[in-house]
Parts: C-alpha cells; sequence; structure tokens
C-alpha cells in the first residue's frame, strides 16, 4: 500500500507541476530543460544570437547580479542588479549598436556539482551603419544557485568594441531618416 500511495503522490505532484507550466507558473528553468547548466548557458548564448531575447533572460534569476567591463564602447557597461536592468542596459545597447551581436562559446569550462560555469570564447558581430565589424576575445562567468543564474561576470577589451549607440543618437538617426524620405520625389 506505502507503493501505491508513493506514486499517487508522484502522480499527483507531476500533474500539479504541468499545470503550473500551462498556466507559466513555475516554469522549469533552462538549465533543467537542457539538462545541465554548462548546456543551459550554451543554450542562452543560442537563443541571443537567435534574437530569442526572452528565452536568453529567462536563464536568470529575476535578482541576478550582472558585471562587465566599464567603458564607452561595450553595450551596458557596468554593473546592473535584477534581470530587467539587464534587458535596459546590455539588451537596448546591442539593439542600437548592432546588426548582429553575439557570445561564440570555444569552451565550456565547469563540473557536474560545481555552481559555476566559464566560457571561453569571443564576441562577434557586426555595428550598425558601417561602425565596423566586432571580433572581441572574452571569458564570462556564470553563477549558479540550482538551475537559475544569479551572478555574471563579464571579461573583454571594451575597446575592442566599435561603440554604443546612444538613444539619443539612435532619435536623430531616425529623425534623419524621415527628413531623407520626405525628400524623395514622388514616383
Amino acid at each position: 500500500m506505502a507503493e501505491e500511495s508513493s506514486g499517487l503522490g508522484q502522480r499527483a505532484k507531476s500533474l500539479v507541476e504541468q499545470a503550473k507550466q500551462s498556466v507559466g507558473a513555475g516554469e522549469t528553468p533552462l538549465a533543467t530543460k537542457v539538462g545541465g547548466r554548462a548546456a543551459a548557458m550554451e543554450e542562452a548564448f543560442k537563443a541571443f544570437g537567435e534574437g530569442d531575447i526572452d528565452r536568453f533572460l529567462g536563464a536568470f534569476a529575476d535578482d541576478v547580479e550582472w558585471s562587465s567591463p566599464k567603458g564607452d564602447k561595450f553595450p551596458g557597461a557596468g554593473n546592473h542588479d535584477g534581470r530587467d536592468a539587464v534587458r535596459a542596459a546590455f539588451v537596448s545597447d546591442i539593439e542600437r549598436s548592432f546588426a548582429s551581436f553575439g557570445f561564440r562559446p570555444d569552451r565550456l569550462l565547469g563540473a557536474p556539482d560545481a555552481d559555476v560555469v566559464v566560457a571561453v570564447g569571443a564576441f562577434t558581430g557586426e555595428g550598425v551603419k558601417g561602425t565596423g565589424q566586432l571580433d572581441a576575445p572574452a571569458v564570462q562567468v556564470w553563477e549558479f544557485d540550482g538551475d537559475e543564474v544569479v551572478a555574471v561576470e563579464i571579461y573583454a577589451d571594451s575597446e575592442a568594441f566599435p561603440g554604443v549607440v546612444t538613444e539619443e543618437e539612435a532619435e536623430n538617426d531616425d529623425g534623419a531618416e524621415a527628413d531623407d524620405e520626405d525628400d524623395k520625389p514622388d514616383g
């Protein structure tokens, strides 16, 4: 009888988990979905490269601590607390500054029972409006708590990046493009 009630308990737990996921509550962390922390890191890089920003950010805890190189050229330079801050700083700078952008992990280092995974590779991409190609060596260190990333540290030479387009510059470019459209003769 104990085996039977144990089986019912597991089945009930499974059904509750399925119900939570179907309404978006208790979403399964990326590390669990893809079979480990290094695989989750790799999958997050892939999602970012494919433009699936929500999936990329889904790897991080709500209160992730993000630390990246300082300087005017690195997107989202500096320290940021929380997933929303990473979106507002890092992701927004990339969206304004790059036609394509990603991180190519050449080597992932970590042990199955370690809370840290290290990616050695390079940021790659193409800046907007001919600002240049990017292929900058970098190291990323992701710290996990369970299946969520709670801290990210990025090490790269910010001077190797073509530069960040500010919000003001982006607005001015949009205005200039609209003026150019007005100047074109009707065809």
